[in-house]
């Protein structure tokens, strides 16, 4: 007999590669269907990996997002600088 967490990693493994490569090769990805079509929330309308709190995070720093408006350069620390690009 031997601990769980000895044997879980190879419980698990060859199931999550079997699942895996049919989705990889297919790129058919059917368990996130549901999460795509259009819902009405509180008068909104969203997608359904939007109201489960899905976001596309920009993986650039704001410094190359340029706005022709003045607005506010957001920084990693606590304060903000005033910026205006043209």
């Amino acid at each position: 007999h031997y601990p769980i967490n000895f044997v879980t990693p190879g419980i698990m493994l060859p199931g999550s590669l079997m699942l895996d490569f049919p989705l990889y090769l297919t790129r058919n990805w059917p368990i996130f269907g549901p999460t795509h079509p259009p819902i009405v929330v509180e008068g909104t309308l969203l997608s359904m990996a939007d109201y489960m709190g899905h976001m596309y995070v920009r993986t650039g720093t704001s410094e190359y997002v340029r706005h022709i408006e003045q607005g506010s350069l957001c920084t990693f620390g606590s304060h903000t600088t005033v910026s205006a690009s043209f």
